[in-house]
């Protein structure tokens, strides 16, 4: 098992992410396409490439959240495929073999007595614009070995996401992110699909949670966090500590380390 951190929104430079992560003796930095200073444009394939092989620090990519790519927009479709198809172009000449994604649960019109969700009143369309994206980007993320994985996001508990998860996951190197903290903002329904495809997750969010509040250092919140440090061992997978701050990360990586955890 590999533990990672996030690209942080305080720091500017891919530099500042490459100290903390020797100083804290890390093995990945997950780079984040919300981020300026991590968009593939700014960042050199053969930088990357010479980091790890001077360092042994691994990236992974995430994908920017809003990339809807079940879009009714054709055009904006069109163009988040395009986004992520130069983006797996780019991982892999910089030897980044795993990108993280969102599903997105859409718009939704606020009723009186309910919420309707756009994409659940029009989930024919909505799965058809989905995986004709996967179906294209499958393609490519296969011939260079390189896995998308769908992070749950509080939403793997709506039947029209799950529907469409379910066909997802069947196309080649299409598989799932478990994010620990989403998971319990859902209720722990998006764990219950997560642990029905227990087989397609590859890489895991890992942050404790308060209630509804996420994102926090292991042991200040309410999860089992060695229940979840056990199950990302078990299936050898990168393990990204995602928690927003340098205070935080130090913090996290020295109670994991008392704690014979890492």
């Amino acid at each position: 098992m590999k533990i990672g951190m996030p690209a942080l929104v305080e720091y500017t430079s891919l530099e500042q992410l490459i100290d903390l992560c020797l100083e804290l003796k890390l093995d990945f930095i997950e780079l984040n396409m919300n981020l300026p200073y991590n968009f593939i444009e700014n960042l050199s394939p053969a930088k990357l490439k010479q980091i790890t092989e001077q360092t042994n620090i691994e990236f992974t990519m995430h994908m920017p959240d809003e990339a809807d790519l079940g879009t009714f927009y054709e055009s904006v479709r069109v163009g988040f495929v395009k986004l992520f198809s130069d983006t797996l172009d780019w991982a892999k000449e910089s030897g980044v073999k795993l990108l993280n994604l969102h599903i997105i649960e859409g718009a939704k019109m606020t009723l009186p007595e309910k919420k309707v969700y756009i994409y659940h009143q029009y989930s024919k369309e909505y799965e058809q614009n989905f995986i004709k994206s996967i179906e294209e980007l499958s393609s490519k993320a296969n011939a260079y070995d390189i896995t998308l994985a769908i992070e749950n996001s509080h939403n793997f508990g709506k039947l029209y996401i799950q529907n469409v998860l379910n066909k997802a996951i069947t196309y080649p190197n299409i598989k799932l992110t478990w994010d620990t903290g989403h998971d319990a903002v859902s209720e722990f329904t998006d764990r219950k699909y997560l642990m029905q495809h227990e087989d397609k997750i590859a890489h895991m969010h890992f942050h404790d949670a308060k209630g509804k509040n996420d994102h926090q250092i292991p042991f200040d919140g309410d999860l089992n966090i060695e229940e979840l440090i056990n199950f990302a061992h078990n299936k050898n997978i990168k393990m990204l500590i995602e928690v927003k701050t340098e205070e935080a990360l130090k913090k996290s990586v020295d109670v994991l380390i008392k704690r014979n955890l890492k």
